[in-house]
């Protein structure tokens, strides 16, 4: 059985939904299936090799299809094809 160290409640999904993982800068992105997400973060399935980039710096989750929502996000687990992103929060200035 798996332990579950997210911080946040899970938001059950009847039906994993296509997204994409770009980098922040634009210059690399993955197409991946979100298996759960919640507020602080999700898993997700990519389906080609993880970009070295992604290891490295932030990148964003595209929740929606059409970009106008997205969460900037860091790799905090990897097994596979299947990742645990964790959501980064705007800093208030």
């Amino acid at each position: 059985m798996a332990i579950n160290k997210r911080a946040g409640k899970r938001v059950g999904l009847d039906q994993a939904f296509g997204s994409t993982l770009m980098g922040v800068d634009g210059t690399w992105s993955l197409n991946c299936r979100v298996e759960d997400i919640s507020a602080s973060g999700a898993k997700v399935r990519i389906f080609s090799a993880i970009a070295a980039k992604m290891r490295a710096e932030e990148f964003f989750l595209m929740v929606t299809s059409d970009g106008k929502v997205k969460r900037r996000s860091k790799l905090v687990w990897d097994k596979g094809r299947n990742v645990g992103l964790e959501f980064i929060l705007e800093k208030d200035h």
